[in-house]
This record gives structure tokens, C-alpha cells and sequence, in this order.
């Protein structure tokens, strides 16, 4: 599955990640039914920022070998 950001001019595809279906947690915590876990395997842009930033996570390059929902 294709992780795209949209900007002021395009639409671009950063990364590349695995969806896990049947998975309900991440990191032990429940997350509601509209919520996917992944993890990405391929990244294009590291320096995009993500959809939902956290105060752990605001770069593409800070999701690999992890997972985000």
C-alpha cells in the first residue's frame, strides 16, 4: 500500500508499507474500527512529514522498523 502526501501542488507517493488486517493493537493499545496498523518497508521521501504527526513520529524516515496507525 502506497503512503501519498498531498501538497500545495501535487500529490506524492513517500513510502511504500504492509497493512496488518487482523491486528487491534499497536503497542498494546486498541485503536477504533476506521484505524489500520502498518509498517514500512520501502521509503522514497524521508523528509516528508506524516498525515497524523505525533510528538514521537513527525518524519517519513521515523517510521522505519515500526509501526504506525
Amino acid at each position: 500500500m502506497g503512503l501519498y502526501v498531498v501538497g500545495d501542488q501535487c500529490t506524492q507517493l513517500v513510502a511504500l508499507g504492509k497493512v496488518y488486517n487482523s491486528a487491534s493493537t499497536i503497542y498494546n493499545v486498541p485503536y477504533e474500527n476506521d484505524v489500520v496498523k502498518v509498517s514500512v518497508v520501502q521509503v522514497y521521501h524521508s523528509d516528508a512529514q506524516v498525515p497524523f504527526p505525533t510528538s514521537e513520529i513527525q518524519f517519513v524516515r521515523q517510521v522505519i522498523s515500526t509501526f504506525v496507525g
